[in-house]
């Protein structure tokens, strides 16, 4: 499975062209190309920096891909978007972490199917809510998950240390 994102990317003319899959260890390169694509583009989204992620071994990949359940969404060509669910910091709740779509691919729908996947996934699991932080200033991603159910709960945070005036919110949304 590769992302495919170099160069122009083929139009999609149908929704039914995207697949939601789970990656898993054997998926660790394509979850790094992923990943490391989203960094570049959208640097301040992110509590992570390209720099470290780009210094993970394939056993870092793989050990993150067993720590979390990550969904991407495959066009024909190779990957072009991805989310992730993870145990939460509150008691029964989980987070969604780690969402970008590839910016050729944004407002078709990509972004709601991942969010879909991975309220699933936490609806399946022992959680009663999904929680997620976002960009302060990130309208487009704020509107979509307030289409699937988030509301913001008014807590603020840093995104990263070492930016502390680069701010993120949380939203929250029960399963």
């Amino acid at each position: 499975m590769t992302a495919g994102l170099g160069g122009r990317l083929p139009t999609l003319d149908h929704l039914s062209e995207i697949s939601i899959v789970r990656l898993h260890q054997a998926d660790w390169a394509a979850c790094r190309e992923i990943r490391l694509a989203g960094l570049a583009e959208a640097p301040s989204a992110f509590g992570a920096d390209v720099a470290r992620e780009e210094a993970m071994t394939p056993a870092d990949w793989r050990a993150r891909l067993t720590r979390r359940s990550t969904f991407a969404a495959s066009a024909p060509h190779g990957l072009v978007g991805t989310a992730a669910g993870i145990r939460g910091d509150v008691a029964g709740h989980a987070e969604l972490v780690g969402m970008w779509v590839h910016p050729d691919w944004r407002c078709r729908g990509i972004g709601g199917l991942l969010v879909d996947a991975v309220i699933a996934w936490a609806a399946a699991g022992p959680f009663r809510a999904l929680d997620l932080w976002l960009s302060v200033g990130n309208d487009p991603a704020e509107a979509l998950y307030a289409h699937h159910g988030f509301v913001r709960t008014g807590a603020t945070q840093p995104v990263r240390e070492d930016a502390p005036t680069l701010l993120e919110l949380e939203m929250t949304r029960p399963l």
